[in-house]
């Protein structure tokens, strides 16, 4: 089952339509990050582009906020 999460697109970290080639930055990102949070790959299922997110950047639906489907989850 998709679970659905609402983000401001402003606070994404990157974005790619490779999903493998996000996975890489998000590595990179983790590991130069600190303190260390959970990232969050989502995918914009209108465009088909992916989108690395830090999960407390998550927020509640609003006009602001586009809706995503979580693809994987970075501890």
């Amino acid at each position: 089952m998709e679970e659905m999460v609402f983000f401001n697109l402003g606070n994404a970290i990157a974005s790619k339509f490779d999903p493998k080639e996000l996975m890489r930055e998000a590595q990179v990102v983790k590991d130069n990050r600190k303190p260390l949070g959970k990232l969050v790959i989502v995918e914009d299922k209108t465009s088909g582009q992916h989108v690395l997110f830090e999960l407390a950047d998550q927020e509640v639906k609003s006009k602001e906020t586009k809706s995503f489907v979580v693809k994987q989850v970075i501890d």
